[in-house]
């Protein structure tokens, strides 16, 4: 099991940070639903990587004794099944569906010295196409409920925002950020670059899978 972990940082200061940090112990398995019945069991090793660089993430271990699973803390700066940081990520599907850059185009934005490889990136925006309409629809339901007024619910008005899914969820994603932050005050220093980011922590809380 995973739980996607606000720690306000980046992976740069996770690493350089990591003996203070504090981690979070559940309450309640997310698994079994017991109580009070998660120890720790240590760390496990990620190695994210960017275009040009490598990072050593230890991530966070919770033993449940009721089920006798793990649960990890994934910092959210991390997506499951992807070895990329999720930065590098957002910046070729905003660069696919957002700024409507061809393949070419994206891979001399988003790729150095070949990497990315237009494979890997072809893969992502497939991906992320794939699992759109499950978050567009629970981040348009959240908004209704939430912020009714915001723009992104209003169908056929001319401030609605794009048709197209994948541009639509990034979007709605500046929406449910900007209803977010008027929530919770530890989302004060959180801007655009942010959004996937929130949204995956977001997504993931509400039990939405994979996002890319």
């Amino acid at each position: 099991m995973v739980s996607v972990t606000e720690f306000h940082c980046l992976v740069q200061e996770y690493v350089a940070r990591f003996t203070e940090l504090i981690f979070p112990r559940p309450i309640v398995c997310p698994d079994c639903h017991a109580v009070d019945t998660l120890i720790g069991h240590g760390f496990y090793l990620r190695q994210p990587i960017t275009p040009t660089q490598v990072y050593q993430v230890f991530v966070k271990r919770w033993y449940c004794k009721a089920c006798h699973h793990t649960l990890s803390l994934l910092p959210s700066f991390l997506l499951r099944f992807r070895h990329y940081l999720l930065d590098v990520i957002q910046l070729v599907v905003v660069s696919r569906f957002e700024d409507g850059a061809s393949w070419a185009q994206v891979s001399r934005r988003c790729a150095v010295e070949g990497l990315p490889s237009s494979r890997t990136i072809r893969r992502w925006c497939v991906s992320f196409a794939a699992h759109v309409p499950a978050w567009w629809a629970a981040v348009q339901q959240t908004l209704a409920h939430h912020d009714a007024s915001s723009p992104a619910l209003d169908p056929l008005g001319e401030n609605s925002g794009p048709r197209e899914a994948p541009r639509a969820l990034l979007q709605a994603a500046l929406h449910l950020l900007a209803w977010a932050k008027t929530q919770w005050t530890d989302l004060a220093d959180y801007g655009w670059n942010d959004r996937l980011r929130f949204l995956w922590h977001w997504g993931a809380s509400q039990g939405l899978g994979r996002l890319i």
